[in-house]
């Protein structure tokens, strides 16, 4: 089993918030226990500082999750 793990909504919002508040990358990722890289690259993908939002994060990772699923 692998020892990492996805990003969760909590994860998300703290991240929004750290944001929010001004925040470094590397506070926000002390915070949430995961690293600087990961945290930088999550903001960059869903839009960055001035736009990013967590349930949008959360719907396109549930989006792209179930999208991966082999069909039946």
């Amino acid at each position: 089993m692998s020892p990492y793990t996805h990003l969760t909504l909590k994860d998300r919002e703290s991240i929004l918030l750290g944001i929010s508040t001004g925040k470094t990358l590397d506070t926000i990722a002390k915070e949430i226990g995961r690293s600087k890289s990961t945290v930088s690259r999550e903001i960059a993908r869903n839009g960055g500082w001035r736009n990013y939002s967590a349930a949008t994060a959360q719907y396109r990772y549930r989006r792209v999750r179930l999208a991966s699923r082999r069909p039946r």
